[in-house]
């Protein structure tokens, strides 16, 4: 068995073939994977946040909107051809009750947004999304597969 590849926080990771790139307790953060089935490359970003204006800055993974186009970039780069790429999607969730002003969107909703809006400026279709709700996800992505297998706080399981 390969070993596991862990993405923290406002982090990417990439691999290819039967390696497994994991990321834990997306709870608002949301997790974008993308990958070409064809050169089994493909890669996972962590994002905490929907959007950053400042596009030269040090950590873009910890944004949606920097951090998608970085992840295109980087498989990309090893190999993946961006006419076939396809994007899977999780977590999103909102797991605190916030009421700013009545029609501010929640973080999680606000991260989900940002990714179907960089996703579909690159031209990338989202295949399959499990977002939303109020449980935190844990996801193990494979990147020659395009498969994830999906742990929820709430004990459920679910493969896409």
């Amino acid at each position: 068995m390969e070993e596991e590849i862990v993405v923290g926080i406002g982090d990417i990771k990439c691999g290819r073939g039967g390696q497994s790139i994991a990321t834990y307790a997306l709870g608002s953060c949301v997790g974008v994977c993308l990958y070409d089935e064809q050169t089994g490359v493909g890669g996972l970003l962590h994002a905490l946040l929907p959007f950053s204006k400042n596009m030269n800055m040090v950590d873009p993974a910890r944004y949606v909107n920097t951090g998608v186009k970085r992840l295109f970039q980087e498989i990309c780069h090893r190999g993946a051809e961006p006419a076939r790429l396809k994007a899977k999607v999780v977590g999103g969730a909102k797991m605190f009750e916030f009421k700013a002003s009545a029609n501010m969107e929640d973080i999680g909703s606000a991260n989900v947004h940002q990714v179907h809006k960089e996703l579909q400026a690159l031209g990338i279709p989202i295949v399959e999304e499990v977002t939303g709700g109020e449980v935190g996800r844990t996801i193990h992505f494979t990147p020659g597969t395009g498969s994830i297998r999906i742990h929820a706080s709430d004990k459920t399981e679910k493969m896409i």
